[in-house]
């Protein structure tokens, strides 16, 4: 391929590859962010090889000072695959001579060892295979970040994992760290760090824990990350890291039921962590508004009274919902819970419900979302029940205002099923009184040619 200025990419319209934004930002030192990121990781230092992370094109002259300021430091005891991490550890002892350590040069990849590959009919920029096959772990480390954003980069460092674990974890493990917030959001990277953490042990865990903690839900409700975070869950054995686990995700527990990905993560969390599940009810009982009204927490909170095993905690959850009933009938989420209630054909739950809402039962027949719980209460009242909402329902005033509403229409004819010959020619007789009105309407029309149907009058 044809180089352009020494940066073969700059003249490609590339907008779908995963490396773009990296050398873009990152790898042109011309770029106001390069030294930024120079800054940024410099404070990270690992004495045993002297990994710089992630690759930067550092010049002959650039050196480490004694007196950078280095807040904190990782050190690695490479004996049977246990890695010792000590935070905050004041190097300047280690550093009393002010002697200046100069960095060691590794080499880098070049924008001129990429290559373009159609995948699908699209044109992707990757890594050439060929540049890091055969490199050492000084290399694959230092170049860590943009092999495993390549698809072929991140199955070959998996394989590496694989097959030589000690040596691989002994580097990767530390160049991982800088960027391991952004990486486990990564289409390709992702899948390396699940792999990783099978390898892991508890203290490496922890560790990693907390430098995900301040971006937590970004990565919960990614479509790649809820998949590195589900993994993670999985090898939490001891009850220090599920308790760890579990405050990092309290405060944002309310966001991830009411997002997709986030939702994939609750499940699990309680599928096996059912140690948590009362101080989890504690939090989804106290925060019931905003988990009913969002499209997921709806789906949430129905299949999670579903698999309460506690009954009195599902009645007390039960009444709390019933408490915001006239809140959720007219939310575009919230009325399915109270459809869901009616469901369960308990007496007193929808008793509860139809006394909540006759003193304005015409408002609620005529709501776009609440009509479908009206219809619900038809399904699955009683019979006593029905008969009582029909009674209520047949007067002139009712029948009127509800055959000019569209919703209202439905409810008439929920009623007209329902209802004896007697109520019925009632209705219908008040309906056709109406009809030089209606026939002046779209749906008035249709309307009443449904109520044709039930009538006995000619």
């Amino acid at each position: 391929m044809e180089e352009k200025n020494n940066i073969p990419y700059k003249n490609l319209n590339i907008s779908n590859s995963p490396i773009i934004k990296y050398y873009s930002n990152i790898a042109d030192p011309n770029n106001e962010n390069y030294q930024s990121e120079i800054l940024k990781f410099k404070a990270l230092n690992f004495p045993n090889n002297n990994i710089q992370i992630p690759p930067l094109n550092l010049n002959n002259n650039q050196t480490e000072s004694s007196n950078d300021s280095i807040n904190k430091e990782i050190h690695f005891t490479h004996k049977n695959n246990n890695f010792k991490l000590k935070n905050d550890i004041d190097i300047t002892k280690q550093k009393s001579n002010d002697k200046i350590r100069e960095i060691k040069k590794i080499k880098q990849i070049k924008p001129e060892d990429l290559i373009l590959t159609k995948i699908n009919n699209n044109t992707i920029l990757r890594l050439n295979p060929l540049v890091y096959q055969n490199e050492s772990y000084e290399f694959l480390s230092s170049n860590l970040y943009i092999i495993l954003k390549d698809q072929l980069g991140c199955k070959f460092l998996q394989e590496k994992l694989e097959n030589d674990t000690n040596n691989a974890l002994y580097y990767f493990f530390p160049a991982l760290i800088p960027n391991i917030n952004e990486l486990t959001k990564d289409a390709f990277a992702n899948y390396f760090i699940q792999k990783l953490f099978g390898y892991l042990n508890e203290e490496q865990i922890e560790y990693i824990l907390k430098i995900l903690q301040p971006n937590f839900l970004d990565i919960c409700i990614d479509s790649h990350g809820t998949r590195v975070i589900q993994c993670i869950m999985e090898i939490l054995i001891s009850e220090k890291l599920k308790k760890l686990f579990f405050d990092i995700i309290k405060p944002i527990f309310i966001n991830l039921i009411n997002e997709l990905n986030g939702t994939h993560i609750i499940y699990k969390f309680f599928r096996i962590f059912p140690e948590f599940s009362d101080v989890s009810y504690d939090i989804i009982s106290n925060n019931i508004i905003p988990i009913a009204t969002n499209k997921r927490g709806s789906i949430f909170l129905q299949n999670y009274l579903k698999g309460i095993n506690n009954f009195n905690n599902k009645e007390k959850l039960i009444q709390i919902i019933l408490k915001f009933c006239l809140v959720l009938i007219i939310d575009p989420f919230g009325n399915y819970i109270i459809q869901y209630l009616l469901c369960l054909e308990d007496t007193n739950i929808t008793l509860n419900i139809i006394n909540q809402i006759m003193n304005d039962i015409t408002f609620y027949s005529k709501h776009k979302y609440a009509n479908y719980v009206i219809e619900k209460i038809f399904l699955h009242a009683n019979y006593l029940q029905k008969q009582d909402i029909i009674q209520k329902m047949s007067t002139p005033e009712i029948i009127t205002d509800l055959s000019f509403n569209q919703q209202g229409n439905f409810i008439i004819l929920k009623i007209l099923r329902l209802a004896d010959d007697n109520k019925r020619n009632i209705i219908i007789n008040i309906i056709n009184s109406l009809k030089p009105k209606l026939e002046e309407l779209p749906n008035g029309k249709i309307f009443l040619k449904k109520i044709q149907n039930f009538s006995n009058v000619k």
